[in-house]
């Protein structure tokens, strides 16, 4: 796992591979989630997996209970076209969202210029 950008001793970006996440079904929906309770950090703003980038979404929820609510908030992302992760902080999973669209809209612009 490799530490991104660093702004004194917070990471706002971390590059990882599915290697160092497990695999989470809950309510036929199969999650990649990334452990971050063995880091004293807090968790980076962007998490990097091969080539896809994972911005926070600003919502977590309990490890404990998370029933329904996770289930339908993946189903709703997956039909707008997004991929969610999972970083684990203690008993909460904070909510990553990854854009397909948002990589090819940025080649394009690159390459138009």
């Amino acid at each position: 796992m490799m530490v991104g950008s660093t702004t004194g001793s917070t990471s706002t970006d971390v590059a990882v591979t599915f290697d160092d996440m497990t695999v989470l079904t809950e309510d036929g929906v199969d999650l990649f989630v990334l452990n971050w309770n063995e880091f004293a950090e807090v968790p980076p703003f962007y998490v990097d997996v091969e080539a896809r980038r994972f911005a926070y979404a600003s919502q977590t929820v309990l490890v404990a209970g998370r029933g329904a609510v996770l289930s339908d908030f993946v189903r709703e992302q997956e039909a707008e076209g997004l991929t969610v992760l999972l970083v684990e902080r203690d008993d909460r999973f904070l909510l990553y969202i990854h854009d397909p669209a948002a990589g090819a809209d940025e080649d394009e612009e690159g390459a138009a210029e």
